[in-house]
């Protein structure tokens, strides 16, 4: 009777401990709140230049009345789009954040699906469903800003044109 005891108190120790390492497993891929926010504002900072590049580019466009130049711009800005929302996609999420990045992700995610018909809709061109992709991405993005600097991402926010 002993012996069995032990060898369940001994799966038992060993079950804990498992359940240890794999609640240990899991977070260890999920970093704090404040490591997540610096790294996903991180990532912005380094498409920040590039934005900011292709805004002075199809103001250019714009003024010069170049339309090949401005669609081209703007397949650019829209592909470094999608390269940036990918990896904010991708980054796991800390529990305490979930709540507020969940919406987040999921307009990115909407997003990013309208900016490939956009550029498909490109490739065809066919203007009017660019028009149309275009105008449902204004709306889609319109509370970004203000949703990704609530969540203290400021450099995907309010600081990134």
């Amino acid at each position: 009777m002993l012996s069995v005891m032990k060898r369940t108190l001994a799966a038992l120790g060993t079950l804990a401990v498992l359940a240890s390492a794999a609640t240990t497993i899991a977070t260890a891929d999920t970093p704090t709140p404040t490591i997540y926010r610096a790294q996903l504002n991180a990532v912005c900072r380094s498409y920040t230049p590039r934005f900011k590049k292709y805004e002075a580019q199809i103001a250019a466009a714009q003024k010069a009345g170049n339309n090949h130049a401005l669609g081209y711009v703007l397949g650019e800005l829209l592909a470094t789009a999608l390269l940036q929302d990918s990896q904010l996609e991708r980054a796991p999420v800390p529990p305490a954040l979930e709540s507020r990045l969940t919406p987040i992700i999921a307009r990115l995610r909407q997003a990013d699906l309208h900016i490939r018909l956009f550029l498909g809709a490109s490739g065809r061109a066919d203007a009017q469903t660019m028009g149309a992709e275009w105008t449902k991405l204004g709306k889609i993005g319109a509370p970004l800003n203000r949703m990704f600097d609530a969540a203290g991402l400021r450099d995907c926010g309010s600081n990134q044109p």
